[in-house]
């Protein structure tokens, strides 16, 4: 099976092969006997390619509609986005409408999906011309260290430690939203039953506490 992987902070660097999500497939790839041939690609060929078929699986991929028309959707993680913001623009924008009334750029990885209240949030912003879209994470950290864009749309597991001094963390979606990171396959390459088993092998993962013993590896308690 052909899985695709995104640079996506620590859930995925391919500089090293390792990261959260890395080491789940570990998991699965033990757990249900099939061999998994990685790749990495940016996320809007990730989505052309499982369309096609040319990609089995995907990871950390967020459920939409017309996805699900082509791709089983298997949730394994919750993730929270805020919005970084450069320090000397903070004060301008302490409130996300006062974020939107501004004359402000924001930056954000094309085909990424998020809370509704910041997929709404970019709709307005995109009919402004005040969004800029690249192909993948670490562009989007240049962006913002260039000054090409004043905030970046990401979640607090994409913090740029290198850029920490001069963001502002605005958490502005509303508490009860979140983002479900999905496991990703294709209905060319699985059917709606074996769909049911790779879920069930991942919720065992959630329950026996690999997937929690996993993500403490790479995360750190917040402040």
């Amino acid at each position: 099976l052909r899985v695709a992987l995104v640079e996506f902070g620590l859930l995925y660097r391919s500089a090293t092969q390792d990261g959260i999500d890395a080491r789940v497939l570990d998991v699965l790839e033990k757990r249900t006997g099939c061999k998994l041939i990685r790749v990495s690609l940016p996320r809007a060929r990730i989505w052309a390619e499982l369309k096609t078929g040319t990609v089995d699986m995907a990871t950390a991929a967020v459920s939409t509609p017309e996805r699900e028309a082509y791709a089983y959707m298997l949730p394994y993680l919750q993730l929270r986005n805020v919005v970084l913001v450069r320090s000397e623009v903070a004060k301008q924008v302490p409130t996300q409408k006062a974020f939107e009334s501004s004359a402000l750029r924001i930056g954000v990885v094309r085909s990424f999906r998020h809370e509704p209240a910041f997929d709404a949030l970019i709709a307005n912003m995109h009919s402004q011309k005040r969004v800029v879209e690249t192909s993948d994470i670490d562009d989007l950290m240049r962006m913002l260290q260039r000054r090409v864009v004043d905030a970046i749309l990401c979640p607090p597991i994409l913090h740029p430690e290198t850029l920490k001094q001069q963001l502002v963390v605005r958490d502005w979606a509303p508490k009860e939203q979140m983002v479900l990171a999905n496991l990703t396959l294709t209905h060319k390459a699985f059917t709606l039953e074996q769909a049911e088993h790779w879920n069930e092998v991942l919720e065992t993962i959630r329950k026996d506490g690999t997937l929690h013993s996993i993500a403490n590896a790479f995360l750190v308690p917040a402040d």
